[in-house]
């Protein structure tokens, strides 16, 4: 038990040590990146690969059987896990990895929020456009014989 406990420790102390160096495993050199922009750098979506996943739970320092369990599931599917799911794959993770997959959950909620909103904003500005420059009456002037 001592072993796994030791491993565990291990991992953590090299996940985090990993998140102060840049990508390419140089230590910062008062780089214009500083260490939390570069730890923020490789984020998840439902759409992404397997591969992005893997990226993703190295970068947050989970350990060795939470990566390789859940390194191999797309961002859909790992999104689609609730809290006991994510428990009863990754026992000693599986509730830091559901707490960091809803702060993940809640920044891509805030991005298309705003983008459905962009899209909203451009497509009434096109209709007040159609509509003033069709010169087509209105259904209530139409209506007014």
């Amino acid at each position: 038990m001592e072993e796994v406990q030791d491993e565990l420790i291990h991992r953590l102390t090299l996940g985090r040590s990993a998140q102060k160096r840049l990508p390419g495993g140089a230590a910062p050199r008062g780089a214009s990146t500083p260490p939390a922009a570069a730890a923020t750098a490789v984020s998840i979506t439902y759409d992404s690969p397997p591969d992005q996943v893997r990226a993703w739970l190295e970068l947050k320092g989970f350990n060795s059987v939470t990566i390789n369990s859940l390194g191999v599931l797309t961002g859909a599917q790992l999104f689609s896990l609730n809290k006991e799911e994510l428990k009863t794959v990754c026992p000693d993770d599986g509730g830091r990895v559901f707490s960091q997959l809803t702060v993940q959950k809640a920044a891509l909620e805030r991005s298309s929020g705003s983008e459905l909103q962009k899209i909203m904003r451009r497509r009434q500005e096109k209709l007040a456009a159609n509509t003033s420059d069709s010169g087509v009456e209105s259904f209530d002037e139409g209506n007014a014989h």
